[in-house]
């Protein structure tokens, strides 16, 4: 009976519309008309007409020089609207700001959702060098401070889905437990970033009222040479003080516009 329910009730067009969406968010690189038939298993005519309502309702973008399809961020706009994301969202902006002028450096906000970790807002650094993240880019839950402590203040079952479905080996495993007990213990994480040379990862939770991590807010701390550069640095144990104090001001933020 399940069975022909479902069958009942399908909805061709939007399944279709449904896997272009999905093909294009797994794929993370801009398809052609071409691939995105091939991958999908369907013909160039099946997928055409789908393409061009999903462009002009703004859900995928084309690049008419080289003829490909991707992602706008129309999807990663609209999960943020939720209330309490939003409200977030409202309370960081300013204060991320405030944080990177005083520290020199960039930060990043990141929430899971869908399986991924991503970065919902950012704020480059206000000097000339710096490194920060894409907005709507997906971070490494296993390899990131963000990642790091989101697996660390999550609730233990869904900790261990993620670690049992994780690519790693036992010693990666253990080493990664051992991070998250650190983390646990300190209420932050800080360590070297394994991408990027001259980069420490500080990051810290933002909680809910209900005590969820939220969202977790990164500093890619990029050490700078004092000598050459013309303004003053604050340096990392600093740094991370400052970021903690906005994400307890974030985390206090919500629980109160909540309780009102």
């Amino acid at each position: 009976m399940e069975n022909d329910k479902k069958t009942e009730y399908r909805a061709p067009a939007l399944e279709k519309g449904l896997d272009i969406l999905e093909l294009l968010a797994s794929t993370g690189e801009p398809q052609s008309k071409k691939q995105i038939a091939e991958k999908l298993n369907r013909s160039i005519n099946e997928i055409f007409r789908m393409l061009s309502v999903l462009v002009d309702k703004q859900y995928i973008e084309f690049d008419n020089e080289f003829s490909v399809y991707y992602l706008s961020l129309k999807m990663f706009a609209l999960s943020n609207q939720h209330p309490p994301i939003a409200q977030l969202l409202q309370s960081a902006r300013p204060l991320m700001e405030q944080l990177s002028v005083k520290l020199n450096q960039s930060c990043h906000l990141s929430r899971y959702q869908n399986g991924e970790l991503i970065v919902i807002a950012r704020q480059e650094s206000p000097y000339k060098m710096g490194f920060s993240l894409r907005l709507g880019v997906s971070l490494d839950i296993l390899a990131s401070g963000s990642g790091i402590v989101l697996l660390s203040f999550m609730c233990s079952e869904k900790q261990n889905q993620i670690l049992a479905h994780a690519d790693i080996n036992e010693q990666e495993q253990k080493e990664l437990r051992t991070h998250i007990k650190s983390t646990l213990d300190k209420g932050y994480f800080i360590g070297a970033s394994p991408q990027i040379s001259g980069v420490t990862n500080i990051s810290a939770p933002i909680f809910g009222i209900s005590g969820e991590v939220m969202a977790t807010l990164t500093i890619p701390y990029m050490t700078l040479n004092s000598a050459t550069v013309d303004h003053h640095i604050e340096n990392i144990d600093n740094a991370c003080r400052e970021l903690i104090e906005v994400t307890h001001k974030l985390s206090h933020n919500l629980i109160k516009t909540r309780s009102n």
